[in-house]
């Protein structure tokens, strides 16, 4: 198992994880989707409580690969990372969007009887996703609508093949898959009633979404009924499909590239083609493990979401390092020279005879420490995910405005990876909910002794379940590296229980930990 570097930012509040099976074989047994999975590219499972799981079938996916009309434009990888993207696009859209209603149950309901209704409903909701990716995280934005362009769902394209005399559904589907307007045998409403509205549900709300696609279909089911060109079976056949047929429709058709020629007008093709080709540049041929660089707003973003989630217990933390931090220090002084009231004391000594006084004031020390956060965002953590995120977020911007205290943030899977570097400002960083991929910490510990330690305190936190694979030899050279730059560790934990050296705790219950540990370590610095 193995997952992209940074696809958590998409949708940063749902824990999930991607098992790559080679075969179809082992697909269907491994799974555990069985049948369900059989011919399928991936099947998506869980719950939005306990956390999404990810199936790949990487057979499938090579075979529909090499009959894409994409496969020029993007590496077999990129193309595996899409589905991953299109699905993770619903899940921050569309579930984070409804609420407990008597218009969602009557659009869960009707999804589930119509299928004009169904088709027309997940492709507004695929544009509408597709529209706000690109403007919130563009480099997978740039990659979903090139997905989309190379793919439909399988009821859609069932159903559109099957209308052979509905232009309008022929004409929408091509419009809001390609964007190009298709106007071969529809009606003036195409233009006057379903694009613009189509336009607006897609830049706008979900909810507009879910009004739009009722307008369009009870439009286009009056329509039906009022030509004499569409029979009632025709008509049948646009309003439902076959009954229990939804895992069906909601699979992924491939687009070809005889396919994309007969959709698309040819003198409109060229400049579909040349706009897919521009975008493919833009998104790169993402080969290897397709890693990608997320967006700093995003993670800024979600930087101040947690400052405000967490401000008492940030203010509770800063207090702590405050008060473990700046210690005061007594300065001897001899007559005259602290002060002029102390300048002034000695003079009238000397008048009078008195013996010179020694005096003591106390002086702030300077700070100077160096505080170092490794966190685990290997597979084995995705229920912790966020937590983990939220925690390093919490000890920076606790620290954030202290002079002299430097922080430094490490993530380790398979391998390292340097998330903020000691010179570089808490609100620049991409802390984000992530995990995947194996579970090593000897990179980690390689790359911290990469790094140039100034404070005379050390601090070093790790955050991890323990289930590391190189545990002992990583363990003995963290111990030894830390003993010979006298930095004091803190292995924590947001599983069950203690285990493996690191101490449990909870994200609500942090700073009492770090207070508690700070506390037993001393608070001199």
């Amino acid at each position: 198992m193995k997952q992209m570097d940074n696809l958590a930012v998409i949708c940063p509040d749902v824990a999930f994880k991607i098992e790559y099976y080679d075969t179809d074989e082992q697909f269907e047994q491994e799974s555990g989707h069985g049948s369900a999975g059989q011919g399928r590219l991936y099947v998506l499972g869980g719950s939005r409580e306990d956390g999404y799981v990810f199936a790949v079938n990487r057979q499938r996916m090579q075979e529909a690969w090499l009959r894409s009309a994409l496969k020029e434009l993007l590496e077999p990888e990129a193309f595996m990372t899409a589905f991953i993207v299109s699905e993770l696009s619903v899940l921050k859209y569309e579930q984070g969007g409804f609420v407990a209603s008597r218009a969602a149950y009557r659009h869960s309901e009707r999804l589930q009887k119509d299928g004009l209704y169904y088709c027309v409903y997940h492709s507004l909701l695929r544009k509408f996703s597709e529209y706000r990716l690109v403007r919130e995280l563009p480099e997978f934005g740039k990659l979903l609508a090139l997905f989309n362009m190379g793919t439909q769902a399988t009821g859609w394209y069932k159903l559109v093949q099957g209308l052979r005399h509905c232009n309008e559904v022929r004409a929408l589907e091509a419009f809001l898959q390609y964007g190009v307007v298709d106007g071969a045998g529809v009606t003036a409403g195409f233009y006057d009633f379903m694009v613009p509205l189509a336009l607006a549900a897609i830049r706008t709300e979900l909810e507009h979404v879910v009004v739009t696609t009722q307008l369009l279909c009870d439009w286009l089911e009056g329509l039906q009924l009022g030509s004499a060109k569409r029979t009632a079976d025709e008509l049948e056949e646009a309003a439902a499909l076959e009954p229990g047929s939804i895992a069906e429709m909601a699979a992924v058709h491939v687009i070809s590239d005889e396919e994309l020629c007969e959709v698309v007008r040819k003198e409109n093709l060229r400049a579909l083609r040349s706009r897919m080709e521009n975008m493919a540049t833009q998104v790169g041929k993402l080969a290897g493990v397709g890693r990608f660089v997320s967006r700093g707003s995003c993670a800024n973003q979600f930087f101040l979401d947690t400052v405000r989630k967490y401000h008492r217990e940030i203010g509770e933390l800063e207090y702590i390092f405050r008060q473990s931090f700046t210690a005061m220090k007594i300065i001897s002084a001899f007559d005259g020279d602290v002060d002029l009231k102390k300048q002034q004391e000695a003079y009238l000594a000397s008048k009078t005879a008195e013996e010179s006084k020694v005096y003591q004031y106390y002086l702030k020390r300077k700070v100077s420490v160096d505080i170092m956060i490794i966190r685990d965002v290997s597979g084995s953590t995705y229920r912790f995910e966020r937590e983990y995120a939220e925690a390093i977020v919490e000890i920076l911007a606790a620290v954030n405005d202290f002079e002299g205290i430097r922080t430094l943030v490490i993530d380790f899977e398979g391998g390292a990876v340097l998330r903020k570097g000691f010179d570089v400002k808490a609100e620049q960083t991409s802390i984000v909910p992530q995990s995947g991929g194996g579970t090593n910490l000897l990179p980690a510990v390689k790359l911290l002794a990469d790094q140039l330690l100034k404070g005379k305190r050390r601090l070093l936190f790790v955050l991890s379940d323990g289930e590391i694979n190189d545990c002992e030899q990583a363990e003995r050279e963290l111990a030894a590296y830390c003993s010979r730059n006298q930095i004091e560790v803190v292995k924590l934990t947001f599983d069950e229980c203690d285990k493996y050296g690191y101490e449990h705790t909870t994200i609500v219950n942090l700073h009492k930990f770090i207070a508690q540990k700070i506390i037993e370590k001393g608070i001199e610095c």
